[in-house]
């Protein structure tokens, strides 16, 4: 399960790519840095849990890091998206708004697979059995 989850924080990485593309025309006076790594927490959440082996802690705090990574690319595109339809974009180019978008979607097919492991995982919170010592998802 941990190398699904890999794979799928990738995706998320391709997201906050197009979510810079969406985001920066719109807020001009940051630089286009300071927006892409603000849009990078859900990608380095699932990147440094998914880089181990093996969980470094128990289910419950596992799917509630899981939770937070889908929060918060949740709420970034929905930012993303709604400053875009507010305010106009003060330059037009380096990046189409078609393509940012389409980056921004695709990278929702990863949250799917983060969904299905947080399903995973509260199946296991609630189950009767116990654990062994450093939490296993493989």
């Amino acid at each position: 399960m941990m190398n699904r989850l890999h794979i799928a924080g990738w995706g998320l990485l391709v997201g906050a790519a197009g979510q810079c593309g969406l985001l920066a025309p719109s807020v001009p006076r940051l630089p286009e840095w300071i927006v892409f790594t603000s849009l990078l927490p859900p990608w380095l959440t699932v990147y440094t849990i998914s880089f181990c082996r093996k969980a470094p802690f128990g289910p419950r705090r596992f799917r509630h890091c899981l939770i937070f990574a889908i929060g918060w690319y949740a709420i970034m595109t929905f930012a993303a998206e709604s400053l875009r339809f507010c305010l106009p974009p003060v330059r037009i180019g380096h990046c189409p708004a078609m393509f940012a978008r389409a980056l921004i979607y695709s990278g929702w097919i990863s949250i799917v697979a983060l969904v299905r492991t947080c399903i995973l995982l509260r199946h296991y919170e609630t189950s009767t059995s116990n654990f062994p010592a450093p939490f296993d998802v493989t």
